[in-house]
């Protein structure tokens, strides 16, 4: 697969994402022109025999952040506040990635608040210190932590291969599996001071019974 090249401006062309959007907010590579490609990109580093790593970031307490209004200074109220923490997120993710090793990836907004990293990479351990780093340069950097749930996609995770002749079917479920994952810790750590966190998991798609596309 080609590097694709991702940070403020378009993404070059020729990266697996083709002809890709930059969201307007973060600069990263805007929905849904990432779930679009993921399935093909999927099937093509399962059939290489590569790992690919997928994590999920959320901000964390990012509803409701930005005060009382400020007549002077009303860009810090809001959704105006919220969009400018986010647009630093897609400078940090975009900068952050690019200097990675990895074989090829995509950074790209999932919701509201949310990005996703997926990556080929040789070791799970690499993903995982990667994204543990950019955990870290959040935490340094904004002003809201970023919590993560991530997994790494092999040929041998269980029931993958079945769940792969419908290659959209198997992108959505290993997609809403890590979201889940993620906001299953959220949930569960709710009113503590557990912000920030990581939520590794190995992946399991024999047990899951269905998913929303």
């Amino acid at each position: 697969m080609i590097q694709l090249d991702v940070g403020r401006a378009r993404p070059r062309s020729g990266g697996w994402v083709t002809r890709a959007r930059s969201d307007p907010v973060t600069g990263l590579v805007a929905f849904p022109d990432f779930h679009t490609a993921f399935p093909a990109y999927l099937v093509d580093a399962m059939t290489c025999g590569t790992a690919v790593g997928v994590a999920i970031g959320d901000v964390d307490h990012l509803t409701g952040y930005g005060g009382s209004l400020d007549a002077a200074h009303p860009e810090r109220f809001g959704h105006l506040v919220g969009n400018a923490v986010m647009a630093h997120l897609g400078d940090l993710s975009a900068t952050w990635f690019v200097e990675q090793a990895f074989q090829a990836g995509c950074v790209s907004t999932f919701g509201g608040d949310e990005v996703i990293i997926t990556a080929e990479v040789e070791e799970p351990v690499t993903f995982e210190l990667a994204i543990t780093a950019l955990r870290d340069l959040c935490r340094r950097e904004l002003p809201r932590t970023v919590s993560f749930a991530l997994t790494m996609v092999t040929p041998n995770v269980p029931g993958l291969r079945e769940r792969l002749r419908d290659p959209r079917s198997a992108a959505n479920l290993v997609l809403a599996t890590v979201d889940m994952t993620l906001f299953t810790r959220k949930a569960a750590r709710h009113g503590t001071a557990d912000d920030g966190f990581i939520a590794t998991f190995q992946l399991d798609l024999a047990e899951v019974r269905c998913v929303v596309a």
